[in-house]
């Protein structure tokens, strides 16, 4: 491994991140540019909201995808951590911030699970149980997230099998994620945010 590994590591994980899977996809599903209706987030809510079940499907697995593919590229051009945890990181960061896109992207969601998809598989699993379980009790699609992200943060900060880079991976994911949300936790607390249909 070498500085440069490094270096190319990380701006290719952002590079990768940084290419909406919305914007990609929107011609393929003659779908408008979703930042300019709905929430304006470039994410896969919107794209659900906007362009219908296959494009926002399409979308959370191109998004998903793209962060598992720039932590497995960092893995390989950098193998030795902390450097695929940041990597990860810094892919959520190209979602959220693309260069491509005017830096106005999505919320980062399925981009983080993309890298934890690599890194930590089981917290992941035990994330997306709450979300489905939220999700179908409150049909609220942002505290469905939130109940995630508190279960990541509680692996973060209570499971000692993970890997110190990890732990501090998921707790710098949370953090970042639950400020991407930030304009929903205030919805949510004025009983404002929609809810999805079963």
């Amino acid at each position: 491994m070498t500085v440069v590994g490094i270096i190319a590591a990380l701006a290719a994980a952002y590079l990768i991140g940084s290419v909406s899977g919305a914007r990609v996809l929107a011609g393929a599903f003659a779908a408008p540019d979703i930042r300019r209706l709905g929430s304006g987030n470039a994410g896969t809510s919107n794209a659900w909201r906007i362009g219908g079940r296959g494009y926002g499907a399409a979308v959370l697995g191109f998004d998903l995808l793209k962060g598992a593919v720039a932590t497995g590229l960092a893995a390989a051009l950098a193998p030795i951590m902390p450097w695929p945890a940041v990597a990860g990181f810094v892919a959520v960061v190209g979602h959220v911030w693309p260069v491509f896109h005017g830096f106005r992207g999505g919320k980062g969601l399925a981009t983080a699970a993309g890298v934890l998809v690599f890194l930590a598989p089981v917290v992941l699993v035990a994330a997306l149980a709450v979300f489905g379980a939220t999700l179908w009790a409150r049909r609220i699609v942002s505290l469905a997230s939130l109940a995630a992200l508190a279960v990541a943060g509680s692996f973060a900060l209570l499971a000692a099998f993970m890997d110190g880079p990890v732990r501090a991976l998921i707790g710098g994911l949370c953090v970042l994620l639950v400020v991407t949300h930030r304009e929903n936790i205030v919805r949510l607390r004025l009983g404002q945010e929609p809810r999805i249909r079963r």
